[in-house]
C-alpha cells in the first residue's frame, strides 16, 4: 500500500486520488487501506515515518557522529542530499497537506526540531574546534546551515535550476564551507 502511495505521489496524483484509487493501485480493498491507515493523511504519515527510518536518514546520523566536525559537516551535506533525493517528495506532500490540515504538522514539527538540534550541535562542535568563521555567531551559523540543508533549498537547486544531484551536493557543500574558518 505504501509503495502504491509513493507511486501516486511521484506521479503528482496522490492529492487528487481517492481512497478507492489508492486501494486499486495497491491491489487491496478500500477497507484494508482504511483499517491500516484510517485516511490519506494516515498513509502520508506512515510514509513519512518510513522515510525517517530509512538508510538515508541513518547516514545523516552517522555523519553527525563523525568526530571531526569539518568531516562531519561534509558527510552531512552528502547524506542530506541523498535523503531529499530519495524521500523529499514525501516531505513535500506532507507539508502541502498541513496547509489544509494543521493537525498533521506534528511529525514535521518534531523532525524540524530534531534537525535544528542536530545542526546546532554540529555548529557548536565547529565553534569549539575554532573552525567557525570569525564574527559568525552560532545562531546565525545554525540558521544558515539549516537553510542550506532544507528541502526547499535542495528542490530549488535540483528542479528550478536543473542541477544534477552531484552539482546540487557540490553547491551546498561549497556554500557550507563559507561558514568555516580556513
Amino acid at each position: 500500500m505504501l509503495e502504491a502511495a509513493e507511486r501516486l505521489i511521484r506521479d503528482d496524483a496522490f492529492h487528487a486520488a481517492t481512497m478507492d484509487q489508492l486501494a486499486a493501485t495497491a491491489g487491496v480493498s478500500r477497507a484494508t487501506v482504511f483499517n491500516r491507515f484510517g485516511s490519506k493523511l494516515g498513509v502520508l504519515q506512515a510514509l513519512f515515518t518510513r522515510a525517517t527510518e530509512s538508510p538515508e536518514m541513518e547516514a545523516i546520523h552517522e555523519a553527525l557522529a563523525i568526530e571531526d566536525p569539518v568531516a562531519s559537516l561534509e558527510a552531512l551535506i552528502g547524506a542530506v542530499c541523498a535523503t531529499w533525493e530519495a524521500h523529499g517528495y514525501i516531505h513535500e506532500q506532507l507539508q502541502a497537506v498541513v496547509v489544509l490540515e494543521p493537525e498533521a504538522s506534528a511529525p514535521l514539527e518534531q523532525h524540524r526540531q530534531e534537525q535544528h538540534s542536530d545542526l546546532q550541535g554540529l555548529i557548536r562542535r565547529l565553534a569549539r574546534a575554532d573552525r567557525l568563521r570569525p564574527g559568525l555567531g552560532e545562531a546565525r551559523a545554525t540558521a544558515a546551515l539549516h537553510m542550506l540543508t532544507s528541502l526547499e533549498s535542495f528542490l530549488r537547486l535540483r528542479h528550478e535550476h536543473a542541477l544534477s544531484l552531484r552539482q546540487t551536493r557540490q553547491t551546498i557543500a561549497e556554500l557550507a564551507r563559507t561558514l568555516l574558518n580556513d
